[in-house]
């Protein structure tokens, strides 16, 4: 199938998502009106020049109106991130630095960097010396080693391979078609998932402003186990939920590609950066790689200057929580051969040394602490970004949690999986037995508009409701294959034995 017609796939899917008058934004309404001006003055004829050209009606958040000339648009190559954008500006071959915050165009990512980038911005690129490149960094050989998505081209034969059974792959499978169906006419999700309408699911999620976070929770599920808006039985949901991310990114020539919002603040930034740079490593989508650099540069822009980590706003002193959706952005970035500055990683590990506790084997929110989420986020990072498979700590604090085992709070199981699955040997078959079993048996399976949910419980679960529980439950039963582990490459064959 053509280029062309994939894109025309995803526009007419979002189409019959609701009616045109429904969901058909001012600024388009207003640019038929003047089209059909233009071809009213075409029969008295309006010199030949003039009918060239062509008015763009742009609009400001302020809903104000504006009528733009435009100079002919550049072709757009595979996922056309150029329709339908609510906010935009003047469309020019350069963008200047006084476009405004609320801009959501594509621009060349150069321009989104700061006039003096930080020093030692390190592209990675397939061709390279990986390990080189990572020795920029000082960092280990970790950075790459859990890089590999082959995984998931292979999702039900990896999970069988990998302590997975048929019932935690058909219960993935029943999770994303009730994540479909309650996908919006725009193309997005909301946290309070009534709004699709005729849902009688309960426990909606109170943060209903929060939609590109909610539609990155929404798409990710589907990029997990490797479909992409290319391929598999639900690409045109996760296109429509890609172009919907693509044109709420509001563009700074100093500070990057935002995603942030006030009520989803950098958590729904975060969530939104690995969407876009997981899709783009994926498929190597042309179209994605601006939008994805551009969220990437707002992550690094935002992080703490002082103190290394992120929080709620840009620049503010970081907790722990914020600093592992970020962090785990960052990663996605270097699978795509991104441009990342290795000097946030190395800040963010100096963050992480201000919460830890017993030389990194359990972590505090803000301060040194034994909290289970927080030590699970820290270990994560630490072995993402670092840590050696026999590191006294990690060894410590996977001990830690294999004691406090599974409990009804998902995002401390997604991430505490996560750490489980990497480190391997007997602590993670203990783990899985019990968090893959749970999650298979507390699945919805009786109600007909619910089946395929789960009940949310633990941190988060007001705000987030059943798209968060689901799309987190679902990504951890995806664990036996939406990364491979960190440490397969390594010499160490086994994990230090726990006590």
């Amino acid at each position: 199938m053509s280029q062309d017609n994939e894109n025309q796939e995803v526009v007419e899917y979002i189409d019959n998502k609701g009616s045109l008058l429904e969901r058909t934004p001012s600024w388009l309404v207003s640019m038929v009106v003047h089209t059909c001006v233009l071809i009213v003055m075409m029969f008295f004829q309006v010199d030949q020049q003039q009918r060239k050209q062509a008015m763009f009606i742009t609009s400001t958040a302020d809903e104000e109106i504006v009528e733009e000339e435009v100079i002919e648009e550049e072709e757009v190559e595979e996922l056309d991130m150029d329709v339908e954008v609510e906010e935009m500006e003047e469309v020019e071959t350069e963008v200047s630095v006084d476009t405004p915050e609320d801009v959501a165009v594509e621009v060349d990512v150069a321009d989104t960097m700061d006039d003096e980038p930080p020093p030692a911005v390190v592209e990675f690129t397939p061709t390279a010396d990986v390990k080189s490149q990572a020795s920029v960094a000082d960092m280990s050989a970790s950075y790459t080693s859990g890089r590999g998505l082959e995984g998931r081209k292979h999702a039900d034969a990896s999970a069988l391979a990998n302590g997975g059974t048929a019932a935690s792959q058909n219960a993935v499978k029943r999770g994303l078609e009730w994540i479909a169906r309650h996908q919006l006419r725009d193309g997005s999700w909301n946290y309070n998932h009534c709004l699709v309408g005729n849902c009688d699911c309960k426990n909606p999620g109170t943060m209903t402003q929060c939609t590109n976070g909610a539609t990155a929770m929404g798409i990710l599920p589907f990029l997990g186990c490797g479909m992409t808006h290319k391929d598999g039985s639900y690409k045109k949901q996760i296109g429509a939920g890609l172009l919907y991310l693509c044109h709420n990114i509001k563009l700074d020539p100093k500070k990057g590609g935002s995603l942030h919002q006030k009520q989803g603040t950098m958590y729904a930034h975060g969530l939104a950066t690995i969407c876009l740079t997981e899709a783009y490593a994926m498929t190597k989508d042309s179209s994605l790689k601006k939008p994805a650099q551009a969220t990437l540069n707002f992550v690094m822009y935002a992080q703490d200057p002082n103190g290394g980590g992120w929080r709620y706003s840009p620049q503010q002193a970081g907790d722990t929580s914020v600093v592992g959706w970020q962090l785990m952005a960052l990663k996605s970035g270097y699978m795509g051969y991104l441009t990342v500055n290795p000097n946030c990683t190395a800040k963010a590990m100096n963050f992480l040394n201000t919460v830890q506790q017993e030389n990194g084997a359990y972590y505090g929110y803000t301060t040194p602490g034994k909290g289970a989420a927080c030590t699970a986020i820290g270990l994560l990072c630490r072995m993402y970004y670092g840590w050696k498979q026999d590191n006294p700590a990690l060894k410590k604090g996977v001990e830690y949690l294999n004691q406090m085992g599974p409990s009804n709070d998902m995002y401390y199981n997604y991430y505490a999986t996560q750490v489980m699955r990497h480190y391997g040997g007997d602590p993670w078959t203990k783990w899985n037995a019990r968090m893959r079993d749970k999650l298979v048996d507390s699945q919805i399976k009786d109600e007909v508009h619910a089946k395929g949910s789960w009940n949310p419980a633990g941190s988060h679960s007001d705000s987030g409701g059943r798209l968060y529980a689901t799309a987190l439950s679902i990504m951890t039963l995806e664990v036996y294959y939406r990364h491979q582990p960190i440490y397969q490459s390594q010499t160490l064959d086994k994990p230090a034995a726990l006590e």
